[in-house]
């Protein structure tokens, strides 16, 4: 006579099926974002061959990384992190620095006009960039309230603002940390927060000086590996 199973004995087994998934899908996650960690190198790998092309004809960096397709990047999608679950459409996601997404100025998350004349630079059919690109033309928050609040003197502002027009774009404030703060190494030109946004992991970086790819946290300064 055939026998099925208990109500007892399908509770244990379903018991250790939950116990058995439990154990592998963090481990199965991981390994996704580990996944999308390589892609977003890679990524970040092929803008700084572009960025390198660019700078060979024009003696000079790019005013948004936009600008580089399609004359040297065949696609965007090279701009989009796969762990940005907003796949580039409101840039890089730190609220603190609207300046820096190269993304058209409406689709920024609490920025309103009047916008900086800058962001007509960009390419407009470039619609979305999960990267910050630290080079952007635009007046750079952080160096400008710096100085404001006195954490940057006279000299300093003087020495940034090299093309003297009263204020500090993010390329000058990130040209004078390489030139002043002995940084240039691993000073980035772009960066990728969304891994250690939604993973707790560190930030990956585009170097401006040799295009290496480095890890730190969200102070590069202090924290690169």
């Amino acid at each position: 006579m055939k026998k099925g199973f208990t109500l007892i004995e399908l509770l244990v087994v379903i018991a250790i099926i939950s116990m058995l998934a439990g154990q592998i899908m963090p481990s199965l996650s991981s390994a996704r974002e580990k996944g999308r960690q390589a892609n977003c190198i890679n990524n970040l790998h092929q803008i700084g061959i572009s960025i390198e092309m660019y700078y060979q004809d024009y003696d000079d960096y790019p005013t948004w990384l936009s600008i580089l397709v399609p004359s040297y990047l065949g696609t965007d999608k090279v701009f989009i992190c796969l762990t940005d679950k907003y796949k580039g459409l409101t840039g890089h996601g730190n609220s603190a620095y609207p300046n820096s997404n190269d993304i058209p100025p409406s689709q920024i998350p609490g920025f309103s006009p009047p916008y900086p004349a800058e962001f007509a630079w960009r390419n407009p059919n470039v619609t979305a960039c999960s990267y910050i690109y630290e080079f952007s033309p635009c007046p750079c928050e952080w160096f400008m309230l710096g100085y404001a609040n006195g954490t940057y003197s006279d000299d300093d502002f003087h020495h940034a603002d090299t093309n003297l027009n009263g204020v500090v774009s993010w390329k000058e404030a990130k040209m004078w940390q390489a030139s002043n703060q002995g940084l240039s190494d691993n000073l980035p030109i772009v960066r990728c927060f969304w891994h250690a946004y939604n993973y707790g992991q560190k930030v990956l970086n585009l170097s401006y000086k040799d295009y290496h790819v480095f890890t730190s946290r969200m102070y590069w300064e202090t924290t690169s590996d």
